[in-house]
Order: structure tokens, then C-alpha cells, then sequence
């Protein structure tokens, strides 16, 4: 009879814990207060500014780039440097135009990496197995080397390369209602075709608005059939089907708190930027993350008044006017699940900026440069847990 007894007790608690354990998982995503938790590293025998651009599908090899000197190593798991060239300026080998983002791996040995004039295929000794240029002249705007600027999904590369609607003036009518702001490359064919225009739901399309270049340059995710953008001043997440490119199947307003926006009255420069245009709010990155979840990164932006601090601080040498700003911006990484926004994520100040997400359990993060001087470089893997 005791034996029964304990026994029952036992079940029952072990029912109780399972309930509790679902409570939990149920728990919105809103009142969960989650952070980046370090677990594992990727240490690499370099001195340099290492940021990871991708991980070989069988997770024999890392992609990284020294983005002082633009050089690419290929490392395997033990951080061994297995390959380092470059392939940045002139030459057959070499990436045409500017590189305008990061390398991802197409196949175990093989990778493919955006440059401003077209897509650029290496073997992972360096060698150009393939390259696939545009039928119009590429040019580069506003390029941020270690975003990703390019997605595969079914033979199809889609990219951020720019230049097709280069005779017309961004801030013309015509502009708005006809460009697209990505590029598809059949990489069977080579053809490349322009696809998505300004969503009709987004404040650029708005043609009295005279918003410049750099405040809709958009940032993109592919992740199962969908696609994910975002412009750089809007808080707004546009999901478009992989079928369907003419409109949006969803648009999410993305919560960030305090998000400076341009004003509908604040005109840019007549000289085309002024110090202001580089601190408004932005949306750095949308980041998949596996299971339909994405990590978005951003910036909340600067008010004018900080802005005006930040010259006054930084006398007459611009470049400290970012350092300046920085002091006064606050960045931030959430958590979208696709129903439910998180709070701001919190991390281990040692961390820089987010590399690469497998899923919510290998999230890799290069180190905070300013933090850290170690004859060596590593590669932080975290995992996204609550506290």
C-alpha cells in the first residue's frame, strides 16, 4: 500500500511538472525576458577584425573576413586556417565593383558572395568557378559590407545589386511607383529580374514625402517560403510570399520603443545629406533564425537636439561626430516569432555584432573590438534563453 501510494505521488508530480513546463513554454513571448548566453567559441589564430560570414551546411567549415583588410579565410572547426586570399579589386579572379556584402555557402565547397556589380561563386581554395553579371550597370549606394545583402532559395539568388533604374531621380513619382528594390538571378540561366516595388503600405511610396536613398535602402530574409524586408527609417516588417512578389501577404509594425523617424515637415539637404540623415532610427538587419522566427536588429536613432550635442562635442573632426552619437544610441536585437514581438534581447558586453543564427540555439556573435585585444581572434556561439 505505501509502495502504491508513493507511486501515485510520483505521477502526480511528474503530471504537475509537465503542466508547469507547458505553462511555461506558452508563456508570450512579450513577457519573456531573454539573453544571449555564451556557451561555446570559435577560436581563430589571427590578429585581425574576424566577422563570420557563414558555416558549411555540414558544419565542417567556417566562411569568415578580416573587414580591415577585406581578406576571406576559411577555417575548419578547430579554428585551423584551412584557406586566406583576396578578392577585392582588379583581376580575373578578383569581385567585380565593390564587395556589398557577406559570403554564403552554396554547397560544402563552394560559396557565392555579392559584389556591386553582380554575383561572384568561389571554390573554398579562392578559385571563380562562376560569376553572374547584370544587364545594366551596377553601382553602389549605401553598402554595409558585413550585412547579408543576398539570399538563395531554390536556384534563385535574391540580392540588394542596384543600378537598373539609375536614369531615374529617386525622388520623382516615377521612382517610387516603378523600381524595385531587389534583384532575382536564375543561377541556371544567369538572368537576372527585378522584383518587389515600394509596398503601397509604406510611408516611402508616399510621393510628396522627399525621403532620400539612404532612409529606404531595405534589409531582407528569406526563411521557408517567405521573404522578409524592411527599409532602414521604418519600423514595419513587409512578408511577402516566395509566389507572390506584387504585394505583401502581411505587414507587421515592428515595436521599438523611442524609434526616431524623419518627420513629414524636416526636408533632407539640397546638397543631398546632412549630419542628421546618419541618425535616425534604423532597422539594421532581419535575421532568420529558424521555425519562422526572425532576429531584427536596430538602432533606435538619435533626437536633433542629441544630434546637435554630438557636433558640438566633436569639434570640427567628423568622424568623431559617429563616435559622439554612438555614446547616445541605443541598439537593440528582438525576437519575432511570428505573432508576437520580444523585448529587448540582453547580452554579455564582451559581444559585438550578430554573425550568423542557425536557430535559437547556435547564434554566433564576433567580439565588441573596442572590449576585447587578444593576439588571437574568436567567434562567440551563443543560445537564446530566458532568465
Amino acid at each position: 500500500m505505501r509502495y502504491q501510494l508513493s507511486l501515485s505521488i510520483l505521477i502526480l508530480l511528474f503530471i504537475f511538472a509537465c503542466s508547469s513546463k507547458k505553462e511555461e513554454t506558452q508563456k508570450p513571448l512579450t513577457d519573456q525576458q531573454l539573453r544571449f548566453e555564451i556557451y561555446d567559441s570559435l577560436v581563430v589564430d589571427y590578429l585581425g577584425n574576424l566577422t563570420l560570414m557563414d558555416q558549411s551546411p555540414d558544419g565542417k567549415h567556417f566562411l569568415l573576413i578580416d573587414q580591415n583588410t577585406d581578406s576571406i579565410l576559411v577555417a575548419d572547426i578547430s579554428g585551423k586556417i584551412l584557406h586566406q586570399y583576396f578578392r577585392t579589386g582588379e583581376g580575373p579572379e578578383m569581385i567585380k565593383g565593390n564587395r556589398i556584402g557577406i559570403g554564403k555557402f552554396l554547397e560544402n565547397d563552394r560559396y557565392i558572395i555579392p559584389g556591386s556589380q553582380g554575383l561572384f561563386v568561389y571554390s573554398l581554395q579562392g578559385e571563380l568557378l562562376k560569376s553572374f553579371t547584370p544587364d545594366f550597370n551596377g553601382v553602389s549606394q549605401l553598402v554595409i559590407p558585413s550585412n547579408q545583402t543576398h539570399a538563395v532559395k531554390n536556384n534563385l539568388a535574391y540580392s540588394l545589386i542596384k543600378g537598373r533604374n539609375a536614369d531615374l531621380n529617386p525622388e520623382a513619382p516615377d521612382y517610387k511607383t516603378t523600381a524595385k528594390v531587389l534583384e532575382s538571378t536564375d543561377l541556371s540561366t544567369g538572368e537576372f529580374t527585378p522584383i518587389i516595388a515600394i509596398p503601397p503600405s509604406s510611408k516611402f511610396i508616399e510621393v510628396a514625402n522627399p525621403f532620400e536613398l539612404i532612409e529606404f535602402h531595405p534589409n531582407f530574409s528569406i526563411q521557408g517560403d517567405s521573404l522578409y524586408l524592411t527599409f532602414r527609417n521604418e519600423p514595419k516588417l513587409f512578408v511577402y510570399s516566395l509566389d507572390n512578389f506584387d504585394r505583401p501577404a502581411r505587414v507587421v509594425p515592428i515595436p521599438i520603443s523611442e524609434f526616431i523617424e524623419r518627420k513629414k515637415d524636416e526636408k533632407p539637404a539640397e546638397s543631398g545629406f546632412n549630419v542628421r540623415d546618419f541618425f535616425l532610427g534604423t532597422i539594421n538587419s532581419v535575421i532568420p533564425a529558424g521555425s519562422g522566427q526572425l532576429l531584427i536588429n536596430y538602432l533606435t536613432g538619435l533626437t536633433g537636439d542629441q544630434v546637435k550635442e554630438a557636433v558640438a562635442a566633436s569639434g570640427s573632426d567628423f568622424n568623431k561626430i559617429f563616435e559622439e552619437a554612438e555614446k547616445m544610441n541605443t541598439s537593440g536585437t528582438i525576437l519575432f516569432n511570428g505573432g508576437e514581438f520580444s523585448q529587448p534581447i540582453t547580452k554579455p558586453s564582451n559581444l559585438g555584432n550578430l554573425n550568423l543564427s542557425k536557430s535559437l540555439d547556435e547564434i554566433w556573435f564576433s567580439p565588441d573590438f573596442e572590449k576585447v585585444e587578444n593576439d588571437y581572434s574568436v567567434i562567440y556561439k551563443t543560445r537564446l534563453v530566458s532568465n
